[in-house]
Formats: structure tokens, sequence, C-alpha cells
């Protein structure tokens, strides 16, 4: 009897022995059992502090450099931007020539220039709020505008956009008419803070046709593998987008086959894939909160009475 008794509970602890192995490649409470990939990259990574753009365009002070070679003498103060830190030798020769030309620059954190409602160059946007609180005029003198942008990408482009912050609040009725020609459709002045992703196929030269386009309170994740397809179209590469509004954790993230493609900056994060090279051939941001114009976009300030000119 001992001898039956020893090969049951030998078998019986055999078949726990099984089921703990069984139970042990189950997935956890909250697990699924299957996870998608495309759905879960954007959890991989802490989405406060998106990955550093390994393509970002540096600081060029090549449109200033045309402005004054074009200049009539009007320009008398040139309003200092932070981001000439980052071209260090190009702002030495540019203070130079400014010098020479009896052009004074005036600091952004001091007012003085603005009470004293001196006409005034500038190159960074932010101060657009400041200088229309004080009733000056602010007119573009030299840059390209988002529907520039998109017009200008070549046939067979792919155009992804994300938006990171805000990307509506300067999209006034007649931008948004423009706007439309080129694929962005869903964005407005009403989505104040929303996420917004676009992807674009520029198939022909005036045939702009959205592959995806959202808008949301919350934040949106978009993945493409290199073949899947919407419709008639092959994507050929592998793209990720991501954008989260100010309130959906602030951030903006492009990758192709990799590389990081958002500069990650309040507005319209831009990247402009070209087909026929299999490369980005264009990174840009729109500060879409306030402008409708690219980064090194050059403006002048006018003191005037009356409505202020929101340009």
């Amino acid at each position: 009897m001992s001898e039956v008794w020893l090969k049951a509970a030998a078998a019986a602890l055999f078949l726990t022995w099984i089921s703990i192995l069984l139970a042990m490649r189950k997935p956890g409470p909250g697990l699924p059992a299957t996870l998608d990939p495309k759905k879960a990259f954007a959890a991989e990574e802490d989405p406060v502090e998106p990955e550093a753009v390994a393509a970002a365009p540096p600081y060029s002070f090549s449109k200033w450099e045309k402005l004054l070679g074009e200049e009539d003498g009007s320009c008398k103060f040139i309003c200092e931007n932070p981001r000439w830190e980052e071209a260090a030798e190009a702002y030495d020769v540019f203070a130079k020539s400014c010098e020479e030309k009896g052009i004074a620059f005036v600091g952004r954190e001091r007012s003085d220039w603005i009470s004293g409602r001196i006409t005034a160059h500038f190159d960074d946007c932010r101060l657009m709020p400041l200088l229309w609180a004080e009733n000056y005029h602010v007119h573009l003198v030299q840059g390209r505008s988002l529907f520039d942008l998109l017009r200008e990408a070549a046939p067979f482009s792919i155009i992804i956009i994300s938006v990171k912050d805000d990307g509506s609040q300067a999209l006034n009725h007649d931008w948004q008419e423009k706007l439309c020609e080129v694929g962005v459709r869903s964005l407005t002045r009403e989505h104040l803070r929303h996420s917004y992703i676009n992807i674009i196929w520029k198939k022909y030269h005036n045939t702009y046709i959205n592959l995806y386009e959202e808008c949301s309170v919350g934040p949106l994740a978009k993945r493409y593998d290199q073949g899947d397809f919407i419709n008639d179209f092959k994507f050929p590469m592998c793209l990720e987008v991501e954008s989260a509004g100010y309130h959906a954790g602030n951030y903006s993230r492009i990758r192709i086959d990799g590389r990081h493609c958002s500069q990650n900056l309040r507005g319209m994060n831009i990247a402009v894939f070209d087909m026929m090279d299999s490369m980005a051939e264009g990174i840009y941001r729109v500060d879409t909160f306030i402008t409708m114009y690219e980064d090194n976009a050059i403006y002048r300030a006018v003191p005037a009475e009356g409505e202020k000119n929101a340009s």
C-alpha cells in the first residue's frame, strides 16, 4: 500500500508542478495576451522629455545678410534673439557688419526701446504679443509662410505635421481657406492647445492627399511600417508620429526610419520626406500659436496709433 501511495503522491506533485509552469506563462493582470507594437510604441519612452533632434537646422544669419545688403538705410535697430548664441562665429561677423552700417542692437529683455517708440527689426516671433499690447504694428519683411512651405514641397513627397502645445491660434479664416488647398483641413482656431497629426501625400504639383489627419484633446500617435498601405498609397519608409497639446503632455515626435525629425517646439513641427530621394529633405517649425511664418522670418515693428496689426 505504501508503494502505491508514494506513486500517487509523486503523480500529484508532478501535476501540481506542471500547473505552476503553465500559470507562469499567462499574462499578469492588466497586460494583454498579445501587445500590438504599432499601438504601444508611444509608451516605450518618457513623453515629457523627447529625444534630442538629430537634424534640427542650425541658426543662420543668411536672411539678415540678404536684408542688410538690400536695405536703404531704414533699418536702425535690431532686437536681439537668444538663438544667436547657437552660431557664435557668425554672430560676431553679423555684429561687426551692423556696427559698420550704424545699426544698433536692443535687448529683448528691456522695454525702454518699446516705450521710446522706435522702429525695430526682429526675428523672434515671441516678441509679437508684447509689441501688439504696446500698440505696435508688426509687418513681415522677409520669410516664407506655412502655406509657402507646403506649396514648395516637391511632388511625390510626404509631408508630416505634428503639433506641440498649440498650433491653431494664428489660423484666422483667410489662412484656413488657403491651407485647405494644401491639405490642412481639420485644425481651426477653435482647437486651442489640441493635439494634431497630419500626414499628407503630395502626389502631384497641386494634388494633396490626406493619408491621416486628426485633431484631439488627448495625445495622438500613429505608426506605419515600410510597405504598409493606405488605400492606394504604399509607405516607402517606417514612420512614427506623436503629438500632444499643452494639456495632453506637451510634446511632438516625428521619426522617419528611426531618425528624429521634429524640433519639438511649440506650434507645427514639420518634416518633408522626398520619395524620389528617399530622405527627409526639410525639417521646419512654424509657431502657429503666434504667427504663420517660418522660424527665421524677419519682421519690422512700427509704433502706431489705433488698431493693432497682427501680421
